[in-house]
Parts: structure tokens; sequence; C-alpha cells
């Protein structure tokens, strides 16, 4: 055999034996679906006077841990110059502590889904254990449930913090005396813990150092709560309370407009001359709030021109900011320039009670009694007037105008914008044209109608689409409300009440003081039809 036979025989050899010799999982077999279970402690569960440093659990096969920062609670908090180590022994885990446990007192460590074996990563269930190192094993208990206020929906994984009325640092700069995590149904339970008053609050929890950061959600309860020989039940409502004021977070000029960007959307947004003593309408009508609030275009007129001005605005949580803006309008406009306006969906034919919908690419004014419009039933000569509000709406940014037809013409309209009385704030030419449509019967839409019972005076009735966004809203209507010409979908009834009657809703109170004013949620929600109507819905609340 020759030398490079020889070397090909070896190598093949090797690789033959390297195979054999390789470890892996066992394959075959029942798939593992029993999770390990906590057979003992040291110390015992529910013992007393313990004075050790360790804390060990055994289990009935072989563990490991997973996330044990994450998962694993020790309640009340150990202070942070007493961390523990840790050891991993097959069966067992064991935390070993730098320095003796604080007297007197009753500890619960639970150690969420951290434990788990070690072939299906099944997590052992009910891994805690709860020890006294004084002569007496505190017995009180809390349990509730975190919930989201505007949605009602459970809050999945926030933490639950508890702190003694003795407390000074509070939840912004201490550490809970108690901790414990809801589950995916929003449930929570504190168990073990020492007769008094405390505070309780439900933290999502970004950045997981249990503490409440500006623009997290918190829940929080207005009085203390008292801990005692009976378990106490909690209802927690999630909510994100504002202190902030907008903040601006570009702006951008154009030959025509001036846009400003902020990191949220406002309520309303209102421009002033600096050192004028009023403010003229033609000013105000160039400003316009979009894309939902968080951009404020100004556009260029006679009256908004190049030059420093004071903006204010204020966000849904009542928060104000004012600041100067430069409003500088480079470059020149093109020669050519793009339509000033479309029609939705450039429809061909149109339901005789349906919709048809202008879209703007700048806002508009329509001169106060004066129609917008004129519609031509088939080929009579009369064209028939179309007004604000009998037979259109105009959305709150003037970029919208939506005609409400209720026509018995027999196969056309035409529609044809008043560009007298309907103009752009720029005064841009509409060009606008006729849109002849076909007329038919087939119906696009429904309506969802009711009755409200309510003690209430004021408040905001919305419908909700199947993404939790408002498609409609309805201000205090009284004893009956109706929503038309709805797209077929599944719709929802959410109600802000304005509990205080001073004009608006409050969320949470940013000194989680005050709070929020209730919400109703109706649970049933509605599917919406082609021609369907649905008059027997009840609100009550």
């Amino acid at each position: 055999m020759s030398v490079r036979a020889n070397l090909l025989f070896l190598l093949a050899a090797g690789a033959g034996l390297a195979g054999c010799a390789s470890i892996s999982s066992p394959t075959g077999g029942e798939k593992d679906i029993i999770p390990p279970t906590l057979e003992s402690s040291t110390p015992p569960n529910g013992s007393r006077n313990y004075k050790g440093q360790v804390v060990r659990l055994v289990f009935s096969e072989s563990v490991q841990l997973k996330d044990l920062n994450k998962n694993l609670i020790i309640s009340p908090a150990l202070p942070e110059d007493n961390p523990y180590k840790l050891r991993e022994d097959r069966t067992s885990i064991s935390l070993l502590f730098d320095k003796p446990l604080d007297p007197n007192t009753t500890y619960s460590f639970n150690f969420g889904n951290a434990v788990t074996d070690i072939t299906e990563s099944n997590p052992a269930t009910n891994v805690v254990v709860s020890f006294s190192t004084g002569a007496v094993l505190d017995s009180g208990a809390v349990r509730g449930s975190v919930r989201e206020l505007l949605t009602d929906k459970p809050a999945d994984a926030v933490s639950v913090l508890m702190y003694p009325e003795s407390d000074t640092a509070g939840v912004r700069r201490g550490r809970p005396y108690y901790l414990a995590r809801a589950d995916k149904n929003g449930a929570f339970a504190l168990r073990n813990l020492k007769a008094g008053r405390y505070r309780i609050y439900a933290l999502a929890d970004k950045n997981q150092n249990t503490r409440y950061n500006e623009g997290e959600k918190i829940a929080y309860l207005p009085d203390f709560i008292t801990v005692g020989p009976r378990p106490d039940s909690v209802q927690l409502l999630l909510v994100r309370p504002d202190a902030r004021r907008p903040i601006i977070n570009s702006r951008q000029g154009t030959f025509s407009q001036f846009r400003v960007t902020y990191g949220e959307g406002l309520r309303t947004a209102v421009i002033s001359s600096l050192g004028a003593a009023a403010t003229p309408p033609q000013l105000t009508e160039a400003l316009q709030l979009a894309e939902q609030g968080r951009v404020v275009a100004l556009f260029k007129t006679p009256t908004l021109t190049e030059g420093r001005y004071l903006l204010a605005a204020t966000d849904s949580a009542g928060n104000v900011s004012r600041d100067t803006v430069n409003v500088r309008f480079p470059g020149t406009a093109p020669t050519k320039r793009a339509p000033v306006y479309s029609v939705d969906g450039a429809p061909r034919d149109v339901y005789r009670q349906g919709e048809v919908r202008f879209l703007f690419t700048e806002p508009v004014r329509v001169a106060p009694g004066k129609p917008f419009a004129l519609l031509q039933e088939d080929s009579t000569a009369t064209r028939r007037p179309l007004t604000l509000p009998t037979n259109g709406t105009l959305s709150p940014d003037r970029t919208r105008l939506t005609v409400l037809l209720d026509t018995k013409a027999k196969k056309t309209v035409t529609i044809t914008l008043d560009t007298l009385n309907l103009t752009t704030v720029t005064g841009q030419n509409l060009g606008a044209k006729p849109l002849r449509l076909r007329v038919t019967d087939q119906a696009t839409y429904g309506s969802l109608a009711g009755t409200i019972q309510t003690k209430y005076k004021r408040y905001e009735v919305q419908l909700l689409d199947s993404q939790g966004k408002v498609v409609a809203t309805l201000d205090s209507p009284k004893g009956t409300f109706r929503f038309d010409r709805l797209l077929p979908a599944v719709y929802t009834f959410r109600v802000l009440i304005d509990a205080d009657g001073d004009g608006r809703w409050r969320g949470g109170d940013p000194e989680l003081l005050v709070p929020a004013e209730p919400i109703y949620i109706r649970p049933k929600s509605e599917q919406v039809r082609v021609n369907f109507e649905l008059e027997d819905i009840k609100l009550v609340f």
C-alpha cells in the first residue's frame, strides 16, 4: 500500500472513531412532560427562628436555572450590601448570603419559572419558600388583579410593589418592601405579609429597576391599604400619568408650509405674533394639526409670513408648552403644482344615501351659511345647494370634506364644488371639476343605535374598531345615541366619563394621589354588516 493510500486510510478511520465518540441527546422514547417538583428546603417552608445564611432547595430530578434574576422575587427586599452566591448541584440549588438575614423578619423566596428540568425545560411550579428569622411567621396577605384602564384587558407580567407607611422614599426613589408579579391574567398574590398600612402600586417596569420613571404605566390607590388577619382584595388600574410638557422634535420648512413635529399627539395648538395684543383669525386658520396631533403645519398666507411666532401646544393631559419658532419658507413654488384635492377611492358609483369624500392637500374654509357644493340629480337643470352640517362634514384638520348624500335620483348625481364659498387657506386655485357618479341602491354601510342610562352629565361615547382605534365619537348624547354610515366591521363601545364636569376626561395623576376618572367599556362588541341597523343597544354607566 502506498504512503498516500495509508494516509487516506488513517484519516477515514480517525473520522469514524470521532463520529463514534461524539455525545448527543438520546433519541426516541416518550417526550418528558412532567415538571420537577420541590421535595424539601432548608429552612423548611413555614419554619421559625432560622439563623442560617443559606437557602437550599432540593427537587425530584436534575434541574437547571433560567433567568433567575428576572424570576426570583425575595420579599421583603434584601439590602444591596447583602448579595448571594449561587450554587447548583444537579437536583438542588442553594443561595449563600454574605451576611445574616434581618432578625425577626418573615421572608418569602418565590422562584417563578426559573427552575426547569434539563431535558425539555419544563418549569417547576409553586417554587416558594417562606420562613421567619424570629418567633413569629407573618400571615397577612393581599391578592387582586391588574387591568389596563383604557382597554379593560389584563396587565400581563407587571410588578406589584408595596411600601410600609413609614417609608419616605416611595415608588420613585425607594425600594419596595414587598414585591410580586402579576400572571398573564393580571392576577397577583402577596403572602406572609407583616400587619400594617401600606402603599400599593402596579408598575410596567420597562427598565427593571423597581422604581417608577416618567412615561411608564403605573396603577395606584389614593389611600393606604391595611394588611390584617384577613386577606385583602385589591383591584388596580394601569394608567400612564403625564406631567411632561410637549417637546418639539423637529422643525422643517418648504416653499408653502413650515412643519413643527412633537414627540406626542397634541389636543390643541395656538399661534400668535410676538408682542401682538390680539391674534387675527386669518393667522389661526393658517395652522393645522396633522398626523394624529403630532405635527403642527403652518401654511404660508398673506397673514402668516416668515418671522418669529409664539406657538402654544397643549397635550391630552393638559400640559402646555410655549416655544418661539422662527418660521421660514425656503425655495420657490414649482411651475406646475400637484392637484389640490382628490376624491377618496376614485369612485364611479355611490349609494343613494352614501358618502363621497374630498381630500385636500391643505386646510380649506367654507363661508358661513353658504353652500360648499351644488348637487345635480340626473339631467335636471336644478342644482341643489349643499351646506354644512346638513349635507356634509369637515374634518377637524379641515382637509377632508365628506358629502352626505340623500338623493332620489334614478341614474346619476353630479357634485360640483363651489369655489367661491369653498377655498384653501393659501388661496390656491382648487381647479374643481364636476364629479358625475352612477347611483346604486346597494348599501355599503350599517348603523348602530340605542339608549343611554347614566347619572353623569358629561362624557364622551367612543366607537372603537377591532384594533382599539377611535373611529367616531359623540359628546354627551342624552337618552339616545346613533352612529350612522359605518363600514362593515366589529365595533366596541367605550365611554370616557368626565365625573367632575371640568370639560375633559382626567387620566392618571402625576402625583399618584388622585384616581383617574372612570371609564365604561361595553363587554359585548357588535358586528356591523352592509345595510344593517342595530337599534337596541344599551349603554348603562
